[in-house]
């Protein structure tokens, strides 16, 4: 059969939403989530970052009983998954109910100590059961399925509906994964949905890094300012204070190499297969290539500003060294000068 039944007034789904936060909570857990795909794909061990759950449970959200878990990637990040089967995944009220999933999740996060400044939500729309070519829904319900991606309930134009749509990757005859900023489409037949909602989350973990890390720096360029502003007489409080932020950028340096590329470089180790292909699509869509290239280039910005100024707090330091070296020269020479003529007066 290579068509669906073109008379489909319902079409149940799962919606899969989650929430990721950063705590400064001793994350403890209790088991790994091991993800099992139909996919074909060579074995990597520990090519991605494995997710520890932490608790699972049932929440009342707008009168429906809502299954959640919550898990971490440590040492300090939770996510927060909420999911539901529905009659009618496509219905009017779903992106209402989707947003009240979403304020159910933060109350979670808030449970942990997560900064709801700093928090990544993502929807993913899964669709299975069906037989044939799932393209008919995309030419049945492009529109439908377009404006839910972009959380809109208005009409979307032609061109913004085609637009959305193209991105898209097909492994299958009988499945295709559409991929937005805000949110997801997965189609398919089998219902094999847990590897690519991983890849999702993995992407929204290194999205929410980058994040963190991009305020973190402006942060520093901010303190640089302040430090500069210490008053000139304090040469070597200031020169200690340098050093020390030399070293924290270091740090940062590292950790941000260790985290954002690890999880990429291992994922392209699986080469040409599914999970690769469709998570350079989800980081082009996400724009991670950009996110690295700014936070590397307000690296070498704090790096060099540090450097200056660690070699003008020095140029301080000696100045005020030989300043302090010529002072004491001179209280020896009044000292000698004291001792010279001092017996004479005194006979």
């Amino acid at each position: 059969m290579n068509v669906m039944e073109p008379d489909m007034k319902t079409i149940p789904g799962k919606l899969v939403v989650f929430l990721f936060g950063e705590t400064d909570m001793n994350l403890e857990t209790t088991a790994v989530v091991e993800i099992k795909t139909v996919k074909s794909g060579p074995s990597y061990p520990d090519v991605i970052p494995k997710q520890k759950v932490i608790k699972v449970e049932r929440r009342m959200s707008e009168g429906v009983e809502v299954g959640f878990i919550v898990k971490a990637y440590l040492p300090d990040v939770v996510v927060v998954e909420a999911s539901l089967d529905m009659d009618h995944i496509l219905s009017d009220t779903t992106l209402e109910f989707k947003r009240s999933l979403i304020n159910e999740c933060r109350k979670v996060l808030g449970e942990f100590g997560c900064d709801p400044q700093f928090d990544e939500e993502y929807s993913v729309y899964c669709i299975s059961g069906y037989t044939g070519d799932p393209e008919v829904y995309l030419s049945m319900f492009g529109e439908k399925i377009a404006a839910f991606l972009k959380n809109e309930r208005i009409a979307l134009d032609e061109e913004e509906v085609r637009a959305t749509l193209s991105s898209y990757l097909k492994y299958g005859k009988d499945d295709i994964t559409i991929v937005d900023w805000d949110g997801a489409f997965i189609f398919d037949s089998s219902g094999d949905f847990d590897s690519n909602i991983e890849l999702f989350e993995i992407a929204n973990l290194q999205l929410l890094k980058s994040r963190i890390l991009d305020y973190d720096l402006d942060e520093r360029l901010e303190k640089t300012l302040r430090l500069m502003a210490v008053p000139k007489g304090l040469p070597i409080i200031r020169s200690r204070e340098v050093r020390r932020v030399v070293k924290e950028i270091i740090e940062i340096r590292t950790q941000s190499i260790l985290e954002s590329e690890s999880v990429e470089r291992n994922i392209k180790l699986i080469g040409d297969w599914y999970s690769a292909k469709l998570y350079s699509l989800i980081s082009k869509k996400f724009h991670l290539d950009s996110w690295k290239a700014e936070i590397k280039e307000k690296l070498d910005t704090l790096e060099d500003v540090y450097t200056m100024a660690t070699e003008n707090f020095s140029v301080s330091y000696r100045a005020a060294l030989e300043f302090l070296i010529l002072g004491g020269w001179f209280v020896l020479l009044l000292l000698y000068i004291g001792e010279f003529f001092l017996p004479r007066w005194y006979k």
